[in-house]
């Protein structure tokens, strides 16, 4: 009776002690939502308050383009907290037309120098700055060096845009051109006993080249320097020309491109930019030579009201790698998961005020069964509510992320959009040699041969590889045709275009992949003609994902799913994120390589 007693207590205190420890952990969880919270409105007291109440009869507006502005909204409480910008891309070309039909805003100042703009978001703005010339609105741009010692080729392409180059004394212009970098780790898998055993289709389809490869193929490496020398002709032509007035050539700036990086001197003695001067100079300049008073972008934003009454478009951003579910890593890129975009899709479903859906695909791809899922949903979205879907083409719409814009009826990409990758690869690590040398071994029980098929702990024999490569011709055949239909063509005259060949817009559209050369706007304009309406006739734009409500911040604060906590970790533990992410993107089956571009 004693001993049962003494199990009863026993059980009462361990049942005590979770209940406990569970109430301490809510406590602490409510406590560190309360604190971002908390810290929230304390840095939003703390932010410098708007200068203007209302925009003055004489303003020249300022811009830093050096500020990134991702494809859709990042509306999460980490992201207010740390103050980075939570309009996207489109909210803010909006903003920017709008200032350009302002009578009050005489003049547009900006800044650039080290950009997180895309290249096809840059030519995207360059049209921008080009529709300000023509209204008769001078633009101004700043740099403090384009770059520095490299990667400011883009950088200094969109600022040819400008009326004015000024650049700081002294700086750097670092007009390198555009490179792109592939890690291979084959040799470090091999010393540690792991064997990647992945086959692709086809021969430029190279997701896993990093780890099943050594050194890039020689077929790949010709594919690649061929999609390099398009990226930099495109760029380099708009460049001759608006600098040196030549057109169909690209020799006086690709010699200076090949001398750089050089001094903000060498430069203007070049004809490269205009003036040389710091910028509280330069900024006292323009407000005299306008007679205005400069107001940040950041201000006018506030004074701009946006249409969102009446018949809407419906802009689905869709930013990041396909995924099959929600689950997000620490350190990850943004992610289109399956379960989001089927959601959006029932709401675009069930709003009558829609009448017409316009995609904006930044992707590299990802899962093949979520894209697949994404462009069969779009397709029946389109069919049954009978309106148009227009497709416009981000930085990257490629393989995955190619497949999902053939639900469009028409597509649109920029010049540099990387684009195509039809194919597909799947495997695995085999982990044999790995066991070996742990001294660890695994027994297989299996009634049936193909039980052990994706098992990491063994090769396939012979009759597995059979059939995966099998499923590989299935999925490939499936993609390509999918194409093939959807673009009019013979599945013949789609191969050649396919087997996992990366494209720019340029070369996309020559191919007949995509339809029209532009960017968000030009799709959305074309659509709106589509529609047989205008945006000024009270057509408002929808965005989707729509803006998140406070639980969904809260609920993504303390799972740290925005991904801002994150990059933030990473920063403090010196890993950078954009290295990680691309090693990530590996584990998908309809993927772009995993190369990062360099401008």
């Amino acid at each position: 009776m004693r001993d049962m007693s003494f199990n009863v207590f026993a059980l009462r205190k361990k049942v005590s002690i979770r209940i406990l420890l569970k109430s301490l952990i809510w406590a602490l969880a409510l406590l560190g939502v309360l604190f971002i919270l908390i810290m929230g409105i304390v840095l939003g007291y703390l932010r410098t308050p708007s200068l203007i109440a209302e925009v003055p009869e004489k303003a020249v507006l300022m811009i830093n383009l050096d500020n990134g502005f991702d494809e859709a909204r990042q509306d999460d409480l980490l992201n207010e907290v740390v103050q980075n910008s939570s309009l996207s891309f489109f909210d803010v070309l909006a903003v920017m037309e709008a200032a350009l039909y302002d009578d009050r805003i005489k003049a547009v100042a900006a800044k650039i120098g080290n950009t997180k703009l895309g290249l096809a978001q840059l030519e995207e703005f360059y049209q921008m700055i080009s529709e300000y010339q023509a209204a008769g609105k001078k633009v101004y741009v700043y740099s403090s060096g384009f770059g520095g010692l490299a990667g400011g080729t883009a950088e200094y392409f969109l600022a040819t845009a400008f009326d004015e180059i000024t650049m700081m004394p002294e700086s750097d212009v670092g007009i390198t051109g555009v490179g792109i970098e592939m890690p291979f780790v084959r040799g470090a898998l091999d010393k540690l006993g792991v064997m990647p055993e992945f086959y692709s289709r086809h021969e430029y389809k190279g997701g896993m080249f990093s780890f099943t490869d050594k050194e890039v193929s020689k077929v790949y490496k010709i594919h690649t320097n061929q999609v390099l020398a398009n990226l930099n002709l495109s760029l380099f032509r708009i460049i001759e020309w608006a600098r040196f007035g030549v057109d169909d050539s690209i020799d006086e700036i690709t010699d200076l491109v090949n001398e750089a990086p050089f001094t903000a001197e060498y430069a203007k003695k070049k004809g490269l930019i205009d003036n040389i001067e710091y910028e509280y100079d330069w900024r006292k300049k323009i407000e005299k030579e306008h007679d205005a008073q400069i107001i940040s972008f950041e201000d006018y934003v506030n004074t701009v009201t946006i249409n969102n009454k009446g018949k809407k478009i419906a802009l689905v951003q869709l930013d990041g790698v396909i995924v099959d579910d929600e689950n997000i890593g620490f350190i990850s890129e943004k992610q289109i998961s399956l379960p989001k975009v089927l959601r959006i899709v029932r709401d675009i479903e069930k709003d009558e005020d829609v009448i017409g859906v316009l995609l904006r695909i930044n992707s590299p791809g990802g899962s093949y069964s979520a894209s697949s899922e994404i462009w069969n949903a779009f397709n029946k979205l389109k069919k049954e509510k009978d309106i148009p879907l227009y497709v416009s083409m981000g930085d990257y719409a490629a393989s995955g992320g190619y497949f999902v814009a053939l639900a469009g009826d028409k597509i649109y990409a920029s010049r540099t959009s990387l684009t195509g990758s039809i194919g597909v690869f799947g495997g695995k690590f085999v982990l044999e040699d790995l066991w070996k040398k742990l001294d660890v071994n695994w027994e297989v029980f299996a009634l049936n041969p193909n039980a052990s098929l994706l098992s990491p702990n063994s090769k396939f024999d012979a009759d597995q590889k059979k059939v995966f490569e099998k499923s590989l011709d299935r999925v490939y055949e499936s993609f390509t045709q999918k194409v093939a239909v959807a673009r009019k063509k013979s599945f013949a005259d789609m191969e050649w275009v396919a087997r996992g060949r990366v494209w720019t817009g340029k070369q996309a559209k020559e191919l007949d992949l995509v339809d029209e050369l532009g960017g968000l706007r030009d799709a959305l304009s074309g659509l709106l003609k589509e529609c047989k309406t205008e945006k000024n006739k009270g057509v408002a734009i929808a965005v989707y994902p729509k803006p998140k409500t406070l639980q969904e911040k809260l609920a993504a604060a303390i799972g740290m799913s925005s991904g801002e906590g994150a990059k933030i970790t990473g920063k403090i533990l010196g890993i950078d994120s954009n290295i990680v992410s691309v090693i990530q993107r590996l584990q998908y089956d309809a993927i772009l390589p995993p190369m990062v571009v360099k401008y």
